[in-house]
């Protein structure tokens, strides 16, 4: 049986999207592609139809990721008075349903330390992908008329958010989230 024209590129959206999803909840290493492709009712074999390696799906899967963080971002800013929109990302994004879900959050809190070291490839990719989240920053930052530079927004919200993830006391947790939040509130004043 032939495929249609279309189909191709419909399976490998669904890898990556696949991949994006279990690389942010299992961690790289955590993902086989045997396993990926089988929980997608597909052969390991035709991996190799859209990927050259894991690499490759690596970089594709965080750029996808953050596209997704991206567009969760993109009704807060258009909802936002100006004034309040580094605390509506801020709000979002360092809520106890983003900690205890990265596997529909950022790929940066998700996998940063991991994509340290991976290949230059994939680092490259892994900045590209930050790019829009960078922009809808410097977008919050000029509304609201003052602010920290976005990568210091960027770097506070993800260093808060994996330090609110790895820590086993609850409480503390909470305030790693509840402290950058307030401090990028009053910053984005």
């Amino acid at each position: 049986m032939r495929y249609p024209d279309s189909h191709k590129a419909q399976t490998r959206r669904r890898i990556v999207a696949m991949a994006a999803l279990r690389f942010r909840a299992e961690g790289l290493a955590g993902v086989g592609i045997a396993n990926l492709m089988a929980d997608l009712g597909l052969t390991h074999g035709g991996f190799y139809a859209h990927f050259s390696g894991k690499d490759e799906l690596v970089a594709a899967a965080c750029g996808e990721a953050q596209r997704q963080m991206a567009e969760q971002w993109r009704p807060l800013l258009e909802n936002s008075a100006d004034g309040g929109c580094l605390a509506a990302l801020a709000d979002h994004y360092l809520s106890p349903a983003h900690r205890d879900f990265p596997d529909s959050g950022c790929a940066a809190a998700a996998l940063a330390g991991e994509i340290a070291r991976q290949d230059a490839g994939v680092r490259r990719a892994f900045a590209a992908g930050l790019g829009p989240l960078l922009a809808q920053l410097e977008n919050a930052r000029r509304r609201d008329g003052a602010g920290p530079a976005p990568e210091a927004s960027l770097a506070m919200m993800v260093g808060a958010l994996l330090l609110a993830r790895a820590v086993p006391d609850a409480e503390l947790s909470q305030r790693f989230l509840d402290e950058a939040r307030a401090a990028l509130r009053a910053q984005g004043e």
